[in-house]
């Protein structure tokens, strides 16, 4: 089976675990013997770059940490480029099977071409719900400004520039015909926003499961005098919440907080990392949380397996984080917010412990129950790894979205 893979990010570059999941899929699909063509962006690289099967060609429609106005101006041209990328790569490799993941940042008449191109054998694996959010153009336009000054400027520019890409605000109708979705709740939310999902079956994502179990074997609950080693795990941007797991800290009782360690590994806007850290000082918590940069992923498994607990506290109703699979499946305790695929797969007690978003009060009283019954964290940290094998395979992940690939070929007749 022939297929062309179009994804905003890929890996080397580490922006998001949808990326990475694409990454673990592709290989795996080259691996049983399919041709696998990837159409993705420049992110990470300063020119245009094809290297074996992966095209990286695409203009983002903005730079990832701030929208820079001349993006807008120079998007009527990018679009045509990446469009024609897109055609080309479609008349040359004549694939079988489209395959669009992550389209964030990118514009959507991308998919729109691929539809028109492939018909019916196009094929979306959703995994967070950019079919519902604005282009980055869109955004940033209709958003005040961050300084109050700049809002006259701003809203004297907003109607020519709505002039100008005009056609940035058309809304662009995806036929969505067969587009499996990471978790029942992102199929949810999509369909209720009106999205018009015609073959949308659940296809949990995957990963290595038991190599995060491999090395959980080293890990060693905390005695009555040592820390429970509390750790976040991912980008640091607002609706990631990591705000609220140092709002709870500072809410732990003093006799708590001497036995919690809290470390920070990610990177991610600039203003919300400067605030994090700006938090942490304020709250007198330096002590007790450390921050550290990204690591290799394949570094991962070791870093999780000296933690305790790993906590989620996203405040956006996140679709199935990569991050949630690779902590149960390394034994930690997970604390997580209720939000999306979280609340799907950790039933409260029993294989995790849920709070609200931003309720930094009960995650501070999850953290303190499990500072003092290191019994319950392993249990807790036990039952999710029976979660993880049971669900989070990736080879099972692969095998159903091959099968569901190799049926659309057989149902869809080439245009």
């Amino acid at each position: 089976m022939k297929l062309l893979t179009v994804s905003n990010f890929y890996p080397p570059q580490h922006v998001s675990g949808y990326a990475m999941l694409c990454f673990d899929v592709v290989e795996a699909l080259r691996a049983r013997g399919h041709e696998v063509t990837v159409l993705t962006s420049t992110l990470g690289y300063e020119t245009e770059t094809v290297d074996e099967h992966v095209h990286r060609l695409l203009k983002l429609e903005s730079p990832l940490d701030y929208y820079r106005p001349v993006s807008g101006l120079c998007s009527p041209i990018a679009n045509r480029r990446n469009l024609q990328h897109l055609r080309r790569l479609a008349e040359v490799n004549r694939p079988d099977i489209a395959f669009v993941w992550g389209m964030w940042n990118l514009s959507k008449r991308l998919a729109e071409e691929a539809e028109r191109l492939m018909g019916p054998r196009v094929v979306y694996y959703l995994a967070n719900p950019w079919p519902i959010e604005p282009n980055q153009h869109r955004a940033y336009w209709s958003l005040p400004a961050r300084r109050p000054w700049l809002n006259k400027v701003k809203a004297a520019c907003r109607c020519a520039v709505r002039c100008l890409l005009h056609s940035e605000w058309r809304p662009v109708p995806l036929r969505f015909e067969h587009a499996p979705c990471c978790s029942g709740a992102l199929r949810d939310q999509l369909l209720a926003a009106g999205v018009p999902l015609k073959d949308a079956p659940t296809i949990y994502e995957g990963i290595d499961v038991e190599s995060y179990a491999r090395h959980s074997a080293v890990r060693r609950m905390p005695a009555s005098d040592e820390a429970l080693s509390v750790v976040y795990v991912g980008l640091l941007v607002p609706h990631k919440g990591v705000h609220t797991a140092v709002e709870a800290l500072s809410r732990l009782p003093p006799e708590s907080l001497e036995r919690v360690r809290l470390t920070i590994l990610g990177s991610g806007h600039p203003d919300y990392e400067s605030h994090l850290r700006e938090l942490v000082r304020t709250k007198a918590l330096s002590s007790h949380v450390t921050f550290l940069d990204p690591i290799p992923r394949a570094q991962l498994p070791n870093f999780l397996a000296r933690h305790h607990v790993l906590v989620m506290p996203s405040v956006w109703e996140e679709p199935l984080a990569l991050i949630m699979q690779e902590a149960l499946a390394s034994g930690l305790a997970l604390v997580g917010s209720a939000t999306g695929g979280t609340k799907e797969v950790i039933r409260d007690g029993e294989n995790g412990l849920l709070f609200g978003p931003q309720d930094a009060d009960l995650l501070a009283r999850h953290i303190q129950r499990l500072a003092a019954d290191p019994q319950l964290c392993r249990q807790l940290g036990e039952q999710g790894q029976a979660t993880a094998r049971a669900r989070f395979a990736l080879r099972r992940m692969v095998d159903d979205i091959e099968a569901y690939l190799v049926s659309v070929r057989a149902h869809s007749q080439p245009v």
